[in-house]
This record gives structure tokens, sequence and C-alpha cells, in this order.
């Protein structure tokens, strides 16, 4: 298994029921949701809620907003809802 620039292996992180390895130390909303939704584009009617769970102790479960991140963690759980308004 390969390591990040900082001798860490990846984790495994779980997105809308998918398992992806993780390289960095933190994942941002956006991340999240191109992982979600590799093959949609983003458009101004889409709005994207992220929830996650199994995260770092005192951080274990919560929301991630546009422009925030989180600290990962193995097994960490991220449920993404996209809305489109029409």
């Amino acid at each position: 298994m390969s390591q990040d620039v900082h001798g860490r292996p990846p984790v495994s992180i779980i997105v809308n029921t998918r398992s992806h390895h993780w390289e960095h130390k933190e994942i941002s909303f956006e991340e999240v949701v191109q992982l979600a939704y590799p093959s949609q584009p983003q458009t101004d009617q889409d709005t994207y809620t992220v929830r996650y769970s199994r995260g770092h102790d005192g951080h274990g479960s919560g929301s991630l907003t546009v422009g925030h991140s989180v600290k990962v963690k193995n097994g960490m759980v991220f449920d993404v809802v996209r809305t489109s308004r029409s």
C-alpha cells in the first residue's frame, strides 16, 4: 500500500455506500461531492447536503458545508444528497 508525503498509508472512506481510498489528512466538501457524483457536473440548480459519521472523537459526526473540510479517519462514512431545483 502506498503512503502519502507524510508517511501515512491511505485510509478507506465510504461515500454513498462506495468505498474510496483517500491519501490526504483532510477532505473538503467539494471533494466529497466529486466522489459521490463523479460523472455529473455541478450546476447552479444543484444543492448538496453532506453528512458524515464515524469520524474522529469530538467530531465523530456532523455536516460538512461549502468551503470547509474535515479530518478523515479509516472507515469514515459520508452521505451526500443532491437536490436539483427546476
